[in-house]
């Protein structure tokens, strides 16, 4: 019986395997269907290139848009792929070319021709726009890692920006949905740079943020993950709740931990070692991860998520409830934590080990973030000579207040070496798994 891992990570999931998305998907398509632009926003790895794909794929156009999805042309635009010398000349040649192969029309042929004479000005493109909206065509630009074309010092203009924007909201025949970690605030912020005195640039999209899933919608993703391996593994209630100690309910992580612990059921059949082989597997794979997310914090979600970890590391290892007096104070950290909260790392909801602020009980949904702090965050103060150099070093100078540095170091002083080994003990201990 093959052991062949169904868990996917690594690339966006295909539409039959995208879980938890049926409101972002509805709004999108409703706003598509009456030619309005949306920028789906949300956190790296939280599944927006995977709503794209959704989106664009044939069979979900039909469901969703019905008899009109004939009438328009999808097209996909990856700004990971873009080359340096890009020039948006060449974005709107690649739209002008696609145009041409799918729609037969003369007129339109000819509108094309007069483009690229004109070198693809906007006036010319205009053009094109309103010929498509008189043939009831229209054109759908899914655009991916927009933040990559926002920067792009060929792009970040006004003429192209402006042009995007006028052709969407002036001819209704072109629809731009793009995926970024920006959101449309800050787009409009970006674009107040380079058109001081002007209509902000994104004044016409409609922000859709995709967050962590739900409860019913995680426990969906395992159990059809589960059977499409077809080979008798199933995952018990205690292996359910392990996962959701160390992960929460973010896609990524948990197809990761899914990965994790199928792969130590292959080899470990039963018995809590699978949870440390498992956990080990995972802290591997999501360092990575782990990583990048962690340098795209800014100072105060970084202070606000080590402040929490810290607590609650200095509460499993003191074998006592968690006293975040020891360690300093949430007080100022309510936007920050929130913000953490959609990003799947943290969680308000009432649970063991919760941190109490201003009414509202907080810890770390995805525990495997901590010792991934411990370990890679503060363990390095435990043999610093000058703990200011070390502090210099990590880029974390001023982040801390002196008196919260000096407890950092205390806490610091009773973390092993090798945190991540120990990470799924510390999992089972802080909820209980048994």
């Amino acid at each position: 019986m093959s052991n062949l891992n169904p868990f996917l990570y690594g690339k966006p999931v295909p539409p039959n395997r995208l879980f938890g998305r049926r409101n972002v998907a509805q709004t999108v398509f409703s706003r598509l269907a009456n030619g309005e632009s949306t920028a789906i926003v949300g956190e790296p790895h939280i599944g927006k290139s995977s709503v794209l794909r959704f989106i664009a794929d044939e069979n979900v156009r039909g469901e969703r848009l019905g008899a009109i999805s004939a009438q328009h042309l999808f097209m996909d635009i990856d700004c990971h792929l873009m080359p340096a010398d890009f020039q948006p000349a060449d974005f709107w040649r690649r739209v002008i070319e696609t145009t041409q192969d799918a729609i037969a029309n003369d007129a339109l042929k000819k509108q094309c021709a007069i483009i690229a004479e004109r070198k693809f000005d906007s006036f010319a493109l205009e053009g094109l726009f309103k010929q498509l909206a008189k043939l009831e065509w229209r054109i759908v630009l899914l655009i991916d890692e927009f933040e990559s074309l926002l920067n792009h010092p060929n792009f970040n203009r006004a003429e192209f920006f402006g042009a995007l924007r006028s052709f969407a909201t002036r001819t209704d025949a072109l629809v731009v949905i793009t995926a970024s970690r920006t959101s449309v605030a800050q787009m409009n912020r970006k674009s107040q740079e380079i058109n001081p005195h002007g209509s902000p640039f994104f004044n016409n999209v409609t922000e859709v943020r995709v967050l962590p899933l739900n409860p019913g919608d995680a426990e969906q993703l395992l159990t059809l993950t589960l059977q499409m391996a077809k080979n008798g593994i199933t995952f018990s209630e205690d292996d359910r709740t392990f996962l959701s100690s160390l992960v929460g309910r973010h896609p990524y992580l948990l197809q990761m931990a899914g990965a994790s612990l199928f792969d130590a059921t292959s080899e470990i059949k039963s018995g809590e070692a699978r949870y440390l082989l498992a956990t080990r597997m995972f802290n591997e794979r999501a360092a990575a991860h782990f990583d990048d997310f962690w340098r795209h914090l800014v100072a105060s979600e970084q202070r606000a998520l080590l402040l929490l970890a810290l607590a609650q590391f200095r509460g499993y290892t003191d074998g006592r409830s968690f006293d975040l007096r020891q360690i300093g104070k949430l007080d100022w950290y309510g936007p920050d934590l929130r913000q953490l909260r959609d990003m799947g790392i943290v969680e308000s909801e009432s649970a063991p080990g919760a941190v109490s602020w201003m009414g509202e009980n907080w810890r770390i949904a995805a525990g495997g973030v901590v010792p991934w702090l411990m370990d890679n965050i503060v363990s390095g103060t435990r043999d610093a000579k000058d703990f200011s150099a070390w502090l210099h070093d990590k880029e974390y100078q001023g982040l801390f207040t002196n008196e919260e540095v000096a407890k950092i170091k205390t806490v610091a002083s009773k973390i092993p070496k090798g945190a991540v080994d120990m990470a799924a003990e510390f999992v089972k201990g802080l909820f209980k798994i048994k």
